[in-house]
């Protein structure tokens, strides 16, 4: 027996091309910037300037501006795969240690009751209530008296640091997480290092996958952080380089300026397709059953 198809009032259709109507109007205005910066990069330098934002080139296999922005004729001590190198480093290391230290913090302050563990969240959540621009001349203080100031290692320590809204995120998935776990593996002979690398952190893997995600995505195009304390060319990130192409000094062009912003989203949109299952199961998944 056939579905009986629901007869459309003009209210309802009225309210679905308004959906319709809504959704496209937003896709226009996300993508159309992403367009512009797409086709632009593609475009030589004399099409650039004839032409408007929206137009395509005339020729899409013109890949000059993107050698350009690779192997640049005036280098100015960075290029675009030192860049990258650096920028690679300094997100590997802040995730691994960022990972490693807010996981077990997390374990820490959900499982243990101790003398003292209100006044650590109390301080934490003074630490995010002040913005990290308010203190950039006390941190390099600090930085360089740690003898790390003007290093990649000043940034790793400083994304490790402060960053105190995903060890938020690990202590509310680890309160999804029955505490019947750790006494089932006690009674086995566990300690709380087994218990923790063996059992716990291996169910953390949504939040994990979640934390790594927001966080690369900030790391990546944190621009303030890298320009107050790491400001030598050589230990340049990416967001470092594009500003230091954009420089009126620089000489060098818009589209190849476009072109080397191209270059740099590429690895956060791979990425996020890549990435994007695991924040769904983080926000889906945040439950065991004991």
């Amino acid at each position: 027996m056939s579905r009986r198809r629901r007869r459309l009032t003009p209210g309802k259709i009225l309210a679905l091309g308004f959906q319709y109507l809504t959704l496209i109007v937003a896709s226009l205005l996300v993508l159309m910037p992403l367009w512009s910066l797409i086709i632009s990069s593609f475009k030589p330098a004399r099409e650039y300037l004839d032409t408007d934002r929206i137009t395509p080139p005339r020729n899409w296999f013109n890949l000059s501006n993107y050698i350009e922005a690779i192997w640049p004729e005036q280098a100015n001590g960075i290029t675009i795969g030192s860049a990258f190198y650096n920028t690679g480093f300094i997100l590997v290391f802040s995730l691994l240690f960022l990972i490693l230290l807010g996981s077990s913090a997390a374990f820490v302050i959900d499982r243990f009751r101790f003398r003292g563990r209100g006044l650590i969240l109390g301080a934490w959540a003074v630490v995010v209530a002040v913005p990290g621009i308010l203190t950039p001349v006390s941190t390099f203080q600090v930085l360089k008296l740690l003898g790390l100031a003007n290093s990649k290692w000043a940034l790793i320590v400083l994304y490790c640091g402060v960053d105190i809204v995903s060890i938020l995120i690990f202590v509310q998935f680890l309160k999804s997480i029955s505490t019947e776990i750790d006494d089932s593996a006690r009674i086995e002979g566990a300690n709380y290092f087994q218990i923790f690398f063996r059992l716990i952190l291996p169910m953390l893997t949504p939040a994990i996958a979640t934390v790594v995600i927001l966080r690369t995505v900030g790391i990546y195009n944190d621009f303030v952080t890298p320009y107050l304390y790491v400001p030598q060319q050589q230990e340049a990130t990416v967001s470092m380089m594009l500003y230091n192409m954009a420089g009126f000094n620089s000489g060098t062009s818009q589209a190849v300026l476009l072109a080397a912003i191209v270059l740099v989203i590429l690895p956060t949109v791979i990425g996020f397709f890549i990435l994007q299952r695991y924040i769904y199961a983080g926000i889906t998944n945040g439950s065991v059953k004991g």
